[in-house]
């Protein structure tokens, strides 16, 4: 059985911060999430380098707006999207996704 783990030993497994090779694991793990889902590759392409405006993305989508939130908030939180009033924009990574599709 393992020995009892004091407050500052937890504490420091708690803030312990992944290391390089972990960030990058999970930098490529969350790549190709955005690129398995085949919708998120057609927002992508869809949004392309200029950007697009929400209804238009919706329109040529033909998604609701529900399914289109929900993508929007994969691709943002991953840092692959901005979203600037109503308009869609590539972040430098999502760039990266669109040069691999």
């Amino acid at each position: 059985m393992p020995d009892d783990i004091d407050d500052d030993e937890l504490e420091a497994m708690l803030e312990r911060q992944p290391t390089a090779r972990e960030a990058t694991v999970a930098e490529h793990e969350l790549r190709v999430k955005a690129l398995d889902h085949p919708l998120r590759r057609r927002m992508i392409k869809a949004i392309g380098v200029f950007g697009k405006k929400r209804d238009e993305l919706k329109k040529e989508l033909g998604v609701s707006d529900t399914l289109l939130d929900f993508q929007k908030d994969f691709l943002v939180r991953g840092e692959f999207l901005e979203v600037e009033g109503d308009t869609f924009k590539l972040t430098d990574m999502g760039l990266a996704l669109l040069s691999n599709i």
